[in-house]
């Protein structure tokens, strides 16, 4: 194993990155299956008077209406106290919603933006996650036509997932908030670093998806995250982003520890999950050691202000962990 010391009050950058430069990636859950903390909010709660309004031609004052199509960013606004500013999310949201907001009408997601709806729930802000490059014009029209305000976030690392929180808090009036929160995941990372920084740093393979197979590569805020826990990602060997691999690649890069990514699935059941089965047979490090681990929270995949909870339970898992208690 190796070890890698790193000042307390210092969390790695992104691997690829410098330490000051900087989307989600949603996750298996979001991406492939519906997902990618939640902040339970009670029904009718409503922003105060501090919330931006906007001016109408007519001079009326309006509120902040917002639809999200990002999974990550709904959390972050629910954590914000946001709640009572959306009209309209995407089709992955539901399961994570708390049941008064589950019947808020759903817009579309990140492939596919339902126009006809966005007209009908009148947002002043639309939330998506897209490159710049790739942004449709017929979206670029739609909002300048309608005078809705895009706000496109980016949350592939840490750094882009803090840039984005400001970025919610100052359209929602939570900019105070914000800045509490961020410091707050901030700090418990760093105490979460702290702990394990002298540990010896076994070899990790995250895998967030497993049909097809892919993996946590470099420049990703679990990449971060694993970090942060202690663990030596192996996949950042496969490339940026969320790489594919085979299950030979896999082999070849013998971890210690093997995560499973399965969001919003049942906890494993004990060493016996039939789920585990074809990972423990594998001739790697990690299975023989019984070291592989589903990782089944439904946000366990997702950037948002409450991404400390993640690397508390990779942390957990890497240094000592319970095939028993693996859900996140």
């Amino acid at each position: 194993m190796m070890t890698r010391a790193y000042p307390s009050s210092y969390l790695p950058p992104p691997r690829g990155h410098a330490t000051a430069g900087p989307s989600l990636f949603l996750g298996r859950g979001a991406l492939l299956a519906g997902i990618l903390a939640l902040l339970i909010v009670p029904a009718g709660c409503r922003k105060k008077a501090s919330v931006p309004l906007r001016h109408t031609p007519a001079g009326v004052v309006q509120p902040v209406r917002i639809a999200c199509s990002v999974p990550a960013a709904t959390q972050i606004l629910l954590q914000l106290g946001a709640a009572g500013d959306l009209v309209g999310v995407s089709s992955f949201d539901r399961t994570l919603l708390p049941p008064p907001l589950q019947a808020l009408p759903v817009i579309g997601n990140y492939l596919h933006l339902d126009y006809e709806t966005l007209l009908n729930v009148q947002p002043t802000v639309l939330v998506v996650q897209m490159a710049p490059a790739r942004l449709p014009l017929s979206l670029t029209h739609f909002v300048r036509r309608n005078r809705i305000a895009l706000v496109n976030v980016r949350l592939n690392t840490l750094q882009q997932l803090y840039a984005s929180a400001k970025r919610l808090g100052s359209v929602t009036g939570s900019t105070a908030r914000a800045a509490r929160m961020i410091a707050d995941a901030q700090a418990r990372l760093a105490a979460i670093h702290r702990r394990y920084a002298l540990r010896p740093h076994p070899r990790v393979v995250f895998l967030i998806s497993t049909q097809p197979l892919m993996a946590v590569g470099k420049s990703t805020f679990l990449d971060q995250l694993i970090g942060v826990a202690g663990g030596n990602n192996v996949g950042e060997k496969l490339g940026s982003g969320y790489p594919a691999l085979t299950r030979e690649t896999l082999v070849d890069l013998k971890p210690q520890i093997l995560l499973i990514g399965l969001p919003g699935e049942p906890a494993a059941t004990g060493p016996a999950d039939p789920r585990l089965a074809p990972w423990l047979a594998l001739p790697v490090p990690a299975a023989q050691n019984h070291q592989v681990y589903l990782v089944t929270g439904g946000r366990s995949q997702m950037a948002t202000l409450q991404v400390y909870k993640t690397a508390a339970l990779v942390g957990r898992l890497i240094h000592g962990g319970n095939i028993r208690k693996s859900g996140g």
